[in-house]
C-alpha cells in the first residue's frame, strides 16, 4: 500500500491545481462564452496578420502574472508527460464553495434553460500511480472497472519562443489574448480576442474563447454567405445558434478539450472572415433567439440544397421521427412529383433549373453531374468489380437511402452519408446513374453500369431541415426569417429566455 500512500499525499498537495483556474464555457456578463477549436498539432505558430509585430499576453492558469510576448511566436511541447493519480469514483454531487473533490463541468437542459452543470466528483481515499494497479484494487474492493478514472495533477510543459528568441517554459493550460488579429500556422485567416492552449493526448490544442453571438456571426458568413438577403441571414443565425446549443448539449467534444470544432462536423467557423455589416446585423438583431419545441431545444439541422423537397430525419438518419423534421416542399415546381419514386426522381433530375439571380454555388447545388470509374466505385464498397446495383429505396427528397451493389458478393448500404462517400463524395445521394436500367419489383431501379459511370444529380448535403438555397429563394420573394424558419421547422417556436446565468 506504499504506492497508494505516496499518491494520497500527492493528491492532497496537487488536487487544487485541477480544481481552479481557466474555465471553458461560462456565463460572463450575461453572455455565454464557448470554446471553439482553431488548430492543433505538435507545435503552433502565431503571427500578426499585419506586417507590424503584435504583442500577445500569455499567462499560466495558476499564475497571477502575465507575459507580453511579441510575434512571431512559436509554441512547442517541451514535456508532454503529465502526472496523474488513478482512483475510483465513489459519488457525485452538486459543486459548491466547500467542495473538495474534482470539478466536472458539462452542459444540460433543465427547466427550458441551458445550464452549465458543475459536479463535485468524490473519489476513493485510495489513489494509485497507474491504471493497472487501480483496477486491481478496485476489483478486490468489488468496485466496477467503469468507475476507475485518471485524475490529472500536473500538466504538460510548453516552450514559448517570441520574436526576440528568448524561450520561456510554461505549464499548460495557457490563456492568451491579443487585440490584433493573429494568423495560425501560416494560415491567412486572422483571429483576435481570447485563446486557450492545452495539451490533449500529446497534442497542443488552441481554441478561441468567445461569446456565442460572435461565434454565430462567424458561422453565418461561412455557411450561407455574406451577400445573402438579410432575412435569409437572420434565419441562418437562428438555425446556427440553435444547432450550436444542441451540439453543446451533446458534450461530444469535451474529451477533445473544447466545446465545438470549426468544421462541418459542427459548423464552419472562420472568425471575422467574410463578415460585413449585414452579417453582424443578422446576428445582433436575432441575439438569443433559438428554436424550441414543447420546452426542449429543437434539432435545427440545415444543409446547402435539398434539390426540390427536404427529407425526414428518420429517413436519412433513422432513429425516432421528429415532427418538425418530417420534410417539406421547397420548390413549387416539384409539387406534382413523388421523388421517392424512381421514375419521378429521374424526371425531376433532368428538369431544367434555370432561376434568375443564381450564384455559381447555388446553380451547382441545384443540378450537377460527375463521372466515376466502375472499379473505383467497387473499391469504395469493398468489391473487386460490380456487375449491377439496385436502388432499393429513396427518401421523400429523392435521396437514395438504401442501395445494393452486386459483384462477387452483395454489399448493401443504408446510410445516406456512406452512399455519398461510396460514389466519390457526391454532393448528395439524390442522383441517377446512366446505363442499362430495369425497374425492380419494388419500384426501385436496377442499373448495369458501363466502365465509366455518368452520374446526374440534384441538391447538396443531407437534405434535412432548412435548405439554404430555399431560404435564399424565400427571402428574395419577401418572406421574413420567422416565415422561413416556420416553413422548414414546422411546430417550433422562438425562445429567448433560455440562458441560465449564475
Amino acid at each position: 500500500m506504499r504506492t497508494a500512500l505516496i499518491f494520497k499525499v500527492a493528491l492532497a498537495l496537487c488536487l487544487a491545481l485541477s480544481l481552479t483556474g481557466l474555465a471553458a464555457a461560462e456565463y460572463r456578463n450575461g453572455q455565454l462564452y464557448i470554446e471553439v477549436l482553431l488548430c492543433s498539432g505538435a507545435s503552433i505558430e502565431l503571427e500578426a496578420e499585419s506586417s507590424a509585430a503584435t504583442k500577445v499576453v500569455v499567462s499560466e492558469r495558476e499564475s497571477p502574472l502575465s507575459l507580453g510576448i511579441d510575434t512571431p511566436i512559436r509554441i512547442s511541447l517541451d514535456n508532454s508527460a503529465t502526472l496523474s493519480s488513478w482512483s475510483w469514483l465513489e459519488s457525485s454531487r452538486p459543486w459548491d464553495t466547500d467542495s473538495n473533490g474534482v470539478l466536472r463541468e458539462s452542459f444540460a437542459w433543465e427547466d427550458s434553460s441551458l445550464v452549465i452543470k458543475r459536479e463535485n466528483l468524490v473519489y476513493s481515499e485510495h489513489s494509485f500511480a497507474d491504471k493497472a494497479t487501480a483496477l486491481r484494487f478496485a476489483r478486490e474492493a468489488g468496485v466496477s472497472e467503469e468507475k476507475v478514472q485518471g485524475i490529472p495533477l500536473l500538466h504538460a510543459t510548453v516552450r514559448v519562443t517570441g520574436a526576440k528568441g528568448a524561450a520561456r517554459y510554461l505549464e499548460t493550460p495557457l490563456h492568451l489574448s491579443s487585440a490584433d488579429p493573429l494568423c495560425l500556422n501560416g494560415d491567412e485567416l486572422g483571429f483576435s480576442g481570447e485563446f486557450l492552449l492545452k495539451c490533449v493526448e500529446g497534442r497542443l490544442v488552441l481554441t478561441h474563447l468567445l461569446p456565442l453571438e460572435d461565434y454565430v456571426a462567424g458561422v453565418i458568413a461561412n455557411e450561407i454567405g455574406s451577400k445573402a438577403p438579410l432575412e435569409a441571414m437572420k434565419a441562418q443565425a437562428v438555425a446556427a445558434r440553435t444547432h450550436a446549443v444542441s451540439l453543446l448539449l451533446s458534450n461530444s467534444h469535451k474529451k477533445d478539450g473544447y466545446d465545438l470544432c470549426n468544421a462541418t462536423h459542427c459548423q464552419v467557423y472562420k472568425g471575422k472572415y467574410r463578415q460585413n455589416e449585414t452579417v453582424r446585423l443578422a446576428a445582433s438583431s436575432t441575439a438569443g433567439e433559438i428554436l424550441t419545441r414543447e420546452g426542449r431545444i429543437a434539432d435545427a439541422t440545415y444543409h446547402s440544397c435539398c434539390g426540390g423537397r427536404t427529407d425526414s430525419s428518420k429517413a436519412i438518419w433513422d432513429g425516432a421521427p421528429l415532427p418538425h423534421l418530417g420534410g417539406v416542399l421547397c420548390d413549387e415546381a416539384a409539387a406534382g412529383l413523388n421523388l421517392a419514386d424512381e421514375a419521378d426522381a429521374r424526371r425531376w433530375i433532368l428538369e431544367e433549373t434555370a432561376e434568375k439571380g443564381n450564384s455559381a454555388w447555388k446553380a451547382s447545388a441545384l443540378a450537377w453531374s460527375r463521372q466515376l470509374k466502375r472499379r473505383e466505385l467497387a473499391k469504395n464498397v469493398g468489391l473487386a468489380d460490380i456487375d449491377h446495383l439496385v436502388i432499393n429505396r429513396r427518401g421523400a427528397s429523392g435521396r437514395i437511402t438504401d442501395i445494393t451493389f452486386h459483384g462477387e458478393k452483395a454489399v448493401r448500404l443504408t446510410s445516406e452519408y456512406r452512399i455519398r462517400q461510396a460514389f466519390g463524395g457526391a454532393k448528395s445521394s439524390f442522383f441517377y446513374i446512366e446505363g442499362g436500367f430495369v425497374t425492380t419489383d419494388n419500384g426501385g431501379g436496377g442499373i448495369y453500369p458501363s466502365e465509366t459511370l455518368s452520374i446526374k444529380g440534384r441538391g447538396s448535403g443531407h437534405g434535412v431541415g432548412m435548405c439554404q438555397v430555399g431560404a435564399l429563394r424565400m427571402a428574395r420573394a419577401g418572406d421574413d426569417h420567422l416565415q422561413i424558419l416556420s416553413h422548414y421547422y414546422p411546430g417550433t417556436e422562438i425562445s429567448t429566455q433560455w440562458m441560465q446565468h449564475e
